[in-house]
């Protein structure tokens, strides 16, 4: 889990750098961004599955460490899935970056201790990364609106043949950030 001296966790909030400071504030509001796409969609939001929601974001901002951010992006993409008819609509899009948000903020702040402050070279690097998954998020939004109202006989196919080029794009942008580390164990 974490390396911090066991001050509790609310304590351990006083002791936050700025940077973990906004972390902690994405991982908070990211799942509301969703809920917020998917009431844009359906119309409304079950405040029972709204407030159980932000329960378990606000948990998962106090241990960015533990299991409640995996228990979070699951009950919302199973909210979504339930609740949403048209899966290539622009609230979906919203959901999507707001997931991205809530995973890449979690995932940040467990990299390095509480009050640690961040060199910019990390603030470039997780700011990277984000975008990246942002516009292939995009990318990927775009050609699923683009084709899902086309009549397109190898569907399966054109899936495949997607899912290879994406898979293929991970492994070169994958080589390339390794071939800039110094030498040493990767």
């Amino acid at each position: 889990m974490s390396d911090t001296p066991e001050l509790g966790r609310i304590a351990v909030l006083r002791t936050l750098s700025l940077w973990h400071r906004a972390l902690r504030l994405a991982i908070l509001l990211a799942p509301g961004v969703v809920l917020a796409a998917i009431a844009i969609d359906a119309g409304q939001v079950s405040p029972p599955v709204a407030i159980g929601l932000m329960l378990l974001a606000a948990i998962s901002a106090l241990v960015p460490d533990g299991n409640m951010g995996v228990l979070t992006v699951l009950l919302l993409a199973w909210y979504w899935a339930a609740t949403i008819d048209r899966p290539t609509s622009g609230a979906t899009l919203l959901a999507a970056l707001g997931i991205l948000v809530f995973h890449t903020a979690l995932a940040a702040s467990t990299v390095a201790p509480p009050a640690a402050v961040w060199s910019r070279s990390m603030q470039r690097r997780w700011a990277r990364r984000t975008i990246t998954v942002g516009v292939a998020t995009t990318a990927a939004w775009l050609a699923a609106r683009s084709l899902g109202s086309a009549s397109i006989d190898g569907r399966a196919a054109v899936l495949s043949a997607a899912l290879v080029g994406l898979a293929a794009a991970a492994v070169w942008i994958r080589h390339r950030g390794l071939a800039r580390l110094p030498e040493g164990p990767r």
